[in-house]
């Protein structure tokens, strides 16, 4: 029988809930399809935020991962023997495995049948695999480099250069280096800062892809992992290797141990990992809370606005003998078919966004996460909470209730429901005020960073690779400069963005270039002291400003600096500092010495550029017909470097817009809940000869003052 009353109870309450939603259509629609929309948005940011979070956390046990950092040059670049000696010497260091990726430069593949470019050489051995828990598509599962001239392909470049063939035992040229293919793999996970196309075994030396001269000594060098033995204390054994390390390695003064799995949020150390911003990170988070605390204030303002409606309801309840009790239980039943309702609406619009919003962040956001422990608890959290605070509206207008003011007919006073309201809204503005300022903000620094000064011309400028013995560098550069709208052509080893070796010298990392006699003027470099380089130098170079400064020489006349095979160059002039990466990165110094190399920087005329393209092309296929012709924009490369800032600055954009939506609907709760409580005063003064003009001035007086407070509070906090 009680179980019978019980039920009969709670369909009582539920049908009585129902109709309390539908005589509040408006209230009702603003408040659940505010907190739907608010919290949906939340979610797929927790869906992203949580996807950035989690990257380098797939591998098994990869809390025992670290790599190896040089905190002098703060590099993670070191000589590839020194992992070998670690394992030799700490016992606690269970194996290393060497990964040195190379991501800015396209590698000219040649197979029997054909050529191409490939960006995303990997140099590493067979540890990489049970490391990174890499499974063996096609070869042997063991020993995936069969030997030390083999390669492995991933998955999608396999079929790029073989098509259906199977790649097992074919043969590529890769440059000057010729391997075989053992084995193919998956294509790295996006949820990875490691990521390749084809690995090299880097047990031959010959395919070790980084070199480094430091204080004269040549080196090859890599990013070396360490997996630690279950229990060491990554501090311990850190403050070991630094007390040893001078005996052990001679150019390495001190190390760190950095865990696997911050290494995608440290931009900090240049590697050819792929990274994420933190920064963006946290203003996406920051955003994200924003947007949930605008939709819980919308529907504690739409509840208190509804509870106000109904004082005459709940009085006569009162008065008929109702419990407090049982008036809590029968709104915590509408507070939950509400809540109810908004987290049904919420879950459709995620799965209706989320396509849209894998769009905005290039990502593959999944669904699935939402149904894991943290989303699961999280959500349970932020709900209960949200009916915590609905319920306080009731439990203070019920703490209030005296029977004596009912029959009275002097009911509750509204005004302090009103002001708790306005305070409410006002923090609402203040929100999205802050947000429309910070979206400025980050627009202005996007806008900075893709339009800054970087020291060089990167209009109508771009490069060309020409591979190893495909065609003389010099014949070419001689047949572009034939046509009148190409202005300037020089060659180089490298350049802005673009791959560049380096050398040590007295703990300071040097950047090293050979280009000819007109890569300043191709370039736009200004030259501002001394002379440029010329064909008959041997032992003389230029420096930019930020060598001298680092090596806090005033004037350049008579200084020598060590090239890479630690010779003595003669400085002979000082060019003007310009990025050769994005400008999250500090301007390194850099000498030029001149060579002929094989990046073919071109200038061409703005005008007729579809014509001037088509006859560098021309000249390609003439010079090279067995290599595909390649070419990329500076400006267009640069681009590229900012543009997952771009994306994060547009979803920024995107959320504030939203957040923006979700205030005036809570904003226009409040204007029909006043109007309401106001009909009697507005039908007064109609009556009396007030113009609509006039009422609409008295309604909107106090809100224009509380936009205004909002504003000034908010300038500062933004």
């Amino acid at each position: 029988k009680n179980d019978i009353k019980k039920s009969v109870m709670i369909l009582k309450n539920l049908k009585i809930a129902f109709r309390n939603l539908k005589k509040s259509k408006v209230h009702s629609f603003i408040g659940i399809i505010g907190f739907a929309s608010g919290f949906s948005i939340c979610l797929i940011i927790g869906l992203f935020v949580y996807n950035e979070l989690t990257v380098d956390k797939y591998p098994e046990n990869y809390e025992r991962i670290y790599r190896l950092k040089d905190e002098v040059s703060q590099s993670a670049n070191i000589d590839y023997k020194l992992g070998q000696l670690l394992v030799d010497k700490y016992p606690s260091i269970k194996r290393t495995c060497p990964i040195y990726i190379s991501n800015t430069y396209n590698a000219d593949v040649y197979t029997k049948e054909s050529s191409m470019y490939v960006k995303g050489l990997m140099a590493t051995n067979n540890s990489i695999f049970e490391l990174l828990n890499i499974k063996i598509l096609k070869g042997n599962p063991s020993k995936p480099f069969a030997d030390k001239n083999s390669s492995v392909l991933t998955e999608s470049t396999a079929i790029k250069l073989f098509g259906k063939e199977d790649p097992i035992g074919k043969r590529l040229k890769i440059e000057n280096k010729e391997t075989v293919v053992s084995a193919v793999i998956p294509d790295f996970t996006k949820n990875s800062s490691i990521t390749g196309n084809i690995l090299l075994n880097s047990e031959n030396k010959n395919f070790r892809l980084n070199v480094m001269v430091i204080s004269g000594d040549r080196s090859e060098t890599t990013n070396i992992y360490l997996v630690l033995e279950d229990g060491v204390l990554a501090s311990d054994l850190e403050k070991k290797i630094n007390e040893t390390i001078s005996s052990i390695h001679k150019h390495v003064k001190e190390i760190s141990l950095q865990p696997f799995d911050t290494i995608y949020l440290d931009a900090s150390t240049r590697d050819g990992n792929r990274h994420g911003n933190l920064g963006l990170i946290k203003i996406i988070f920051i955003i994200g809370v924003m947007i949930l605390l605008l939709s819980i204030i919308n529907y504690i303002n739409y509840i208190s606005s509804l509870q106000l409606k109904r004082i005459k309801e709940i009085g006569v309840k009162k008065v008929n003998g109702a419990e407090t009790s049982h008036i809590i239980i029968n709104y915590l039943f509408e507070v939950f078919l509400w809540v109810f309702i908004a987290f049904g609406i919420s879950q459709f619009l995620v799965r209706l966004l989320l396509p849209v919003f894998n769009q905005v962040f290039q990502e593959e956001l999944q669904i699935k996460i939402l149904y894991s422990a943290p989303f699961v608890i999280g959500t349970v959290l932020v709900l209960g909470l949200v009916i915590i605070l609905s319920s306080i509206p009731i439990i203070v207008l019920l703490s209030k209730f005296k029977f004596q003011n009912f029959l009275n007919n002097k009911g509750f006073k509204t005004e302090s429901k009103i002001r708790t309201s306005i305070l409410l809204s006002v923090f609402q503005l203040i929100i999205s005020i802050l947000l429309i300022i910070g979206v400025m903000i980050v627009q202005k620094q996007i806008f900075f960073a893709k339009y800054k000064d970087l020291g060089f011309n990167d209009e109508a400028l771009l490069h060309i690779n020409i591979p190893y013995r495909s065609m003389n560098p010099e014949s070419f550069k001689d047949a572009l400069l034939k046509y009148p709208s190409i202005q300037k052509v020089s060659l180089s080893s490298g350049g802005p963005g673009l791959s560049m070796s380096s050398t040590i010298v007295k703990d300071l990392k040097l950047n090293v270039m050979m280009a000819d006699e007109d890569y300043l003027e191709t370039m736009q470099i200004k030259l501002l002291k001394g002379r440029n380089i010329s064909r008959n130098d041997n032992e003389q170079c230029i420096v930019n400003q930020s060598t001298l400064e680092a090596y806090e020489y005033k004037k350049f006349e008579g200084k020598k600096i060590k090239n890479l095979y630690g010779n003595d160059l003669e400085v002979v002039g000082v060019m003007e500092d310009f990025n050769i990466g994005s400008i999250h990165e500090k301007i390194e110094p850099l000498y030029i010495e001149y060579g002929i190399s094989r990046t073919v920087n071109i200038r061409i005329s703005s005008e007729n550029i579809s014509s001037t393209m088509s006859y560098i092309k021309k000249t390609w296929e003439e010079m090279s017909s067995d290599t595909p012709f390649e070419y990329e924009f500076y400006d267009q490369q640069f681009d590229a470097m900012y543009k997952k800032e771009e994306q994060m600055a547009y979803a920024c954009s995107v959320f504030a817009v939203i957040a923006i939506i979700i205030t005036c609907l809570g904003l226009l709760g409040q204007i029909i809940f006043i109007s309401n409580n106001r009909t009697k005063e507005i039908g007064i003064r109609k009556v009396n000869g007030a113009t609509i003009a006039e009422i609409i001035f008295m309604l909107n007086k106090d809100f224009v003052k509380w936009v205004v407070v909002a504003f000034v509070i908010a300038c500062p906090l933004a």
